[in-house]
C-alpha cells in the first residue's frame, strides 16, 4: 500500500515537471500546456451498507434489507473510511490554430480505476480535442455526456455528483455547438465506453455498437443575463443479442436483429448572482442505466421456437434542486427525487430484466453542505441522507413496483481539497 501511495504521488510530480519542460520546449511552436487538478482526501461514515463503487467513495443508494438466520438485517451495518483516490490531474493543450480555428485539447486522469473492483490505479477521465471558431465549436473525444450539462449540475462535495438523480457519464463523442445571440444549439453523436448499458452478457458497450446507431442528442440553451435555460432530447438504440437459442430444440441457434429504442427528455435552469446560485433539472427518460441512474429494460415477448425476444424500456422521472450561498464560505442544500414509472409494456419475467434498481419504486435525498476556501485550500462538511423504496416488481402491471418500503442511509463526510 505504501508503495502504491509513493508511486501515485511520484506520478503527479513527474507530470508537473513534464508539463513545465513541454511548455519550454514548445514555446517557439506556439503550443502551451497548463497543468491543473487537486489532491482530495475524504473521511466518511455510512449508517448502512450501500450500492456503491470505487471502494465505497461513489455512494449511490442504500442496499435492500437482507435477513440472516436469526432475522437480523445483514446490511444494517455502519462503516467508516478515509480515502484519497478521487485526486486528479489534467492538462490543457493550446495551439497552434488549425483551419482558422483555435485548437485546444484536454487530458485528465484520476486514481479511481474502474467502476468495479479494486481501485487506486490510474483511470482516464477526459481526452478530447476542440476546434473553436467565432460562434462554432467542434469537439471529438471523451467528455461529459451532454445530459450531464457542465453548466448545471449539483454543487455537492460527494463524488456521486447527485446520482441517482443526475446523469453521470463520460463518453466518446463527436459534438457540434453553435451560438446565435443568447442561444446555443448543441448536437452530438455518442458511443459508450466504461459507462455502458447492461444486457444478457453484463455491462458492455457492444450493445450500442451492434445497433449500428450512436446515441443521438440535441439540446438548446438560452442565456439571458443571469439566467440559463435549457431543453434537450436524446435517442438511443441498442441490440441486446445478435443470436438466440431455441427453448424447444436444444443447441439450435438463430441470428436476431431485434433492437431496443429509448428516449429521454430534459429541462433545466440556473440563476447565478455574485453570492447565490439556484439550479434545477428534470428528466423523463428510458433505459438510462449507463449514466449510473435507475432504469433499464425487460423482455416483453419470447418465441419458444427461435428464442427471439422483444424488448420494452422502463420509464423513470428524475429531478433535483440545488441552492448555494456564499463566497469563501459557502452553504448549500441539495434535494433529489426519482420515480420508477414502469415499462411501456408488460414484461414476461422479472429475471429477464436488465438495468439498475428496477425493484425500487422511488428514491429521495437531502444533502446540506458547508465549505470554506482559503486560497487554494478548502475544507468541506456534508451530510447526505438517501432513501430507497424497495418493493416487488409487478410483471403484469408493466413492471411497476408494488408493496414498497423505505430503506435509508445517512452519510457524513469531511473533505480536504488542495487545488493546483
Amino acid at each position: 500500500m505504501k508503495l502504491k501511495i509513493i508511486l501515485k504521488y511520484n506520478l503527479i510530480i513527474i507530470l508537473l515537471i513534464a508539463g513545465k519542460l513541454f511548455a519550454q520546449d514548445t514555446r517557439e511552436k506556439k503550443i502551451k500546456l497548463d497543468i491543473s487538478g487537486f489532491i482530495k482526501n475524504d473521511i466518511y461514515y455510512d449508517s448502512r451498507q450501500n450500492v456503491e463503487a470505487v471502494e465505497g467513495l461513489l455512494h449511490i443508494y442504500p442496499k435492500n434489507v437482507e435477513y440472516d438466520e436469526r432475522g437480523k438485517d445483514i446490511n444494517a451495518k455502519s462503516s467508516v473510511s478515509i480515502i484519497d483516490i478521487s485526486s486528479r490531474i489534467g492538462g490543457t493543450i493550446t495551439g497552434p490554430d488549425v483551419l482558422g480555428a483555435k485548437l485546444t485539447g484536454y487530458l485528465e486522469v484520476d486514481f479511481t480505476g474502474g467502476l468495479d473492483g479494486f481501485t487506486s490505479r490510474v483511470r482516464l477521465r477526459h481526452a478530447y480535442s476542440k476546434l473553436n471558431w467565432e460562434d462554432t465549436e467542434v469537439l471529438i473525444g471523451r467528455e461529459w455526456h451532454p445530459m450531464f450539462v457542465k453548466e448545471v449540475f449539483p454543487s455537492v462535495i460527494s463524488l456521486n455528483t447527485g446520482i441517482p438523480f443526475q446523469p453521470f457519464s463520460r463518453s466518446p463523442m463527436l459534438q457540434l455547438s453553435h451560438k446565435i445571440g443568447d442561444f446555443k444549439f448543441i448536437g452530438a453523436a455518442i458511443y459508450q465506453s466504461d459507462y455502458a448499458n447492461k444486457g444478457p452478457d453484463g455491462k458492455s458497450s457492444k450493445y450500442i455498437r451492434n445497433s449500428n446507431v450512436p446515441d443521438i442528442h440535441l439540446q438548446i440553451q438560452y442565456k439571458p443575463g443571469n439566467f440559463l435555460f435549457g431543453v434537450a432530447g436524446d435517442y438511443k438504440r441498442i441490440q441486446p443479442r445478435t443470436t438466440t437459442e431455441s427453448l424447444i430444440n436444444e443447441g439450435m441457434v438463430y441470428t436476431t436483429d431485434k433492437v431496443l429504442e429509448s428516449y429521454a427528455w430534459m429541462g433545466y435552469f440556473k440563476f447565478q448572482a455574485p453570492k447565490f446560485v439556484l439550479k434545477a433539472k428534470a428528466i423523463y427518460g428510458q433505459n438510462l442505466s449507463e449514466s449510473v441512474m435507475p432504469g433499464g429494460y425487460g423482455v416483453s415477448s419470447l418465441d419458444s421456437l427461435s428464442g427471439r425476444e422483444e424488448y420494452t424500456p422502463f420509464n423513470h422521472f428524475y429531478s433535483w434542486l440545488n441552492m448555494v450561498y456564499g463566497d469563501k464560505t459557502k452553504i448549500g442544500l441539495f434535494g433529489g427525487y426519482t420515480k420508477n414509472m414502469g415499462a411501456n409494456d408488460p414484461i414476461i419475467d422479472a429475471n429477464r430484466t436488465y438495468g439498475m434498481a428496477l425493484d425500487v419504486d422511488y428514491f429521495y435525498r437531502v444533502t446540506p453542505t458547508i465549505s470554506h476556501k482559503i486560497k487554494n485550500f478548502m475544507l468541506a462538511l456534508e451530510l447526505e441522507h438517501t432513501v430507497a423504496a424497495y418493493g416487488t416488481m409487478d410483471i403484469i402491471n408493466k413492471g411497476k413496483v408494488k408493496d414498497s418500503y423505505e430503506v435509508s442511509n445517512t452519510r457524513i463526510m469531511f473533505s480536504v481539497f488542495h487545488f493546483f
